[in-house]
C-alpha cells in the first residue's frame, strides 16, 4: 500500500519516510476534525407540549442526530419565548409567565447545568420588576442584563441586571412611554453601550431605538419610529459594516415592515428595503451578507429565508418554505460552518414546527426534525451552539 501511495505523490518528491509524516499528520488531522465536529449540541426550547404541555428544553447533536427533550416546563411559570445564553457551564432563560394563581405569573429567569442536570429558578418577576419578558439575557462585565415586555412602574417594561450566580437583581430603568414601550427583544452591546429598541412609545408611539451606558446610567432615545420608514419593530439590533441594524414589524409601503439601517455616529436612519410580511427575529451576519427570515409569504405561504447586502443593499430571496418543512419561521438563524441552522414554528409531520438546515449557498434544505407533542413544539427562538458535555 504505501509503495503504491509513494509512486502516486512522487511528482512533488516525497521520501517514503516523508510520505509516512504526511500520512500519520493527515490521519491526525482528520482525527482532529471529526472530533471538533462532533464536540457540541445544538440547544432551544419550545412553547408548548411536553409532559405539561408548556413547553420544553432540548438538544440536538450539531450534525442534526439525538434530539433529546431535556426539561419540561411547568405551568406557573409558563414557557420560554427567546433563547438560552450559555455562560460557564450553565444555560439560562426566561420564562413569560405562567399560572396567574401562581408566584410565576409574571415570568422566571432559570438556570441549568449545559449537561442538562440542576434545573433551578434564579429570580421570580413580581410585576413591579418587570413582567413577560420576550427577549434574551446579555452578558457584559459579570453581569447578566435583559429587558421585560410589561411591568414596571408604569407597566411598559423595564431593564434589568443580576449578578451571575443569580443574585443582585435590580431594575435599571423603566420604561414610561415618552422614551419607549414594550420591547420585545434583548440588547445588544457596541462601542461601550447597550443599544436596544421598543415596539411602542416615543413621539410617534410606534417605538424607539435607544441606547444606555454600561453601567446603566443615562439612557437616551436616539431614534423614533415613523409608519413611512417602518415602525413597531419586535426584533432587536446587530452590528455590521459600520451600521446597527434591523427590522420592523409594521409600516413601510405595505404596512409590513422595513428592513433598515441606523448609523450610530450621526444617527441616520434608512430604510433599506419594505417587507411582505414581518421578520420575526434578529438578522445575522454570514458570507459578508446579512440573513434573515420572513414568517410568512413565499410561493407557498409559509415563509422565505433571505439575504442583504450590507454594501449594495439589495434584497435576494433565498429559499421558500413550503409547509411541509416548516411554516412560519420565528427567532434567528445560527451559523455553523457552511451552514445555517433554524426553527420555524409551525409546519411539519405534525404541525408543531421544524428544526432546519441550509447551506449558505441557498442550494441544499434540510428538515432535521419534526418537532410534536412529546418533544414540545411551536418553538418562538433561536438556537444556541453548546460545546458537548459528556
Amino acid at each position: 500500500m504505501y509503495q503504491g501511495l509513494r509512486m502516486k505523490f512522487s511528482f512533488i518528491h516525497l521520501s517514503f519516510l516523508e510520505m509516512e509524516q504526511v500520512l500519520i499528520i493527515l490521519l491526525i488531522l482528520s482525527n482532529l476534525q471529526f472530533s471538533f465536529g462532533q464536540s457540541s449540541k445544538l440547544w432551544g426550547v419550545t412553547s408548548t407540549g411536553g409532559i405539561h404541555n408548556s413547553g420544553t428544553i432540548f438538544c440536538i447533536n450539531n450534525d442534526g442526530t439525538n434530539f433529546s427533550k431535556v426539561y419540561d416546563f411547568e405551568p406557573h411559570i409558563g414557557y420560554s419565548f427567546g433563547a438560552l445564553l450559555h455562560l460557564e457551564d450553565k444555560l439560562w432563560g426566561m420564562t413569560t409567565g405562567g399560572n396567574q394563581e401562581k408566584k410565576g405569573k409574571h415570568g422566571v429567569i432559570f438556570h441549568l447545568n449545559d449537561d442538562g442536570t440542576n434545573f433551578k429558578i434564579a429570580h421570580y418577576f413580581d410585576g413591579n420588576n418587570g413582567s413577560h419578558p420576550l427577549g434574551e439575557l446579555v452578558e457584559k462585565n459579570g453581569k447578566l442584563w435583559g429587558m421585560t415586555n410589561l411591568g414596571g412602574k408604569h407597566n411598559k417594561g423595564v431593564i434589568f441586571n443580576l449578578s451571575k450566580d443569580g443574585r443582585n437583581f435590580q431594575v435599571i430603568h423603566h420604561f414610561d412611554g415618552n422614551n419607549g414601550s414594550y420591547p420585545r427583544n434583548s440588547l445588544l452591546f457596541h462601542k461601550g453601550k447597550f443599544w436596544g429598541t421598543t415596539t411602542k412609545g416615543g413621539f410617534n408611539n410606534l417605538g424607539v431605538i435607544f441606547n444606555l451606558n454600561v453601567d446603566g446610567s443615562r439612557i437616551k432615545q436616539v431614534y423614533n419610529f415613523e409608519r413611512k420608514k417602518g415602525a413597531e419593530p419586535e426584533a432587536g439590533l446587530i452590528f455590521s459594516n459600520g451600521k446597527l441594524w434591523g427590522t420592523t414589524a409594521r409600516g413601510g409601503k405595505n404596512n409590513e415592515g422595513s428592513i433598515f439601517s441606523f448609523d450610530p455616529t450621526n444617527n441616520t436612519f434608512l430604510k433599506i428595503h419594505d417587507l411582505v410580511y414581518p421578520v420575526l427575529g434578529e438578522l445575522i451576519e454570514s458570507n459578508q451578507h446579512l440573513w434573515g427570515m420572513i414568517a410568512l409569504r413565499g410561493e407557498e405561504n409559509c415563509g422565505i429565508i433571505f439575504s442583504i447586502d450590507p454594501i449594495k443593499t439589495s434584497y435576494k430571496k433565498i429559499h421558500d418554505f413550503d409547509c411541509e418543512n416548516g411554516r412560519f419561521p420565528e427567532g434567528n438563524l445560527l451559523e455553523r460552518g457552511s451552514v445555517l441552522w433554524g426553527l420555524t414554528r409551525f409546519g411539519g409531520a405534525s404541525n408543531m414546527g421544524v428544526i432546519f438546515s441550509l447551506t449558505k449557498d441557498g442550494r441544499t434544505f434540510s428538515k432535521v426534525f419534526d418537532f410534536n407533542n412529546a418533544s414540545g413544539g411551536v418553538p418562538y427562538s433561536t438556537l444556541i451552539e453548546v460545546p458537548y458535555q459528556k
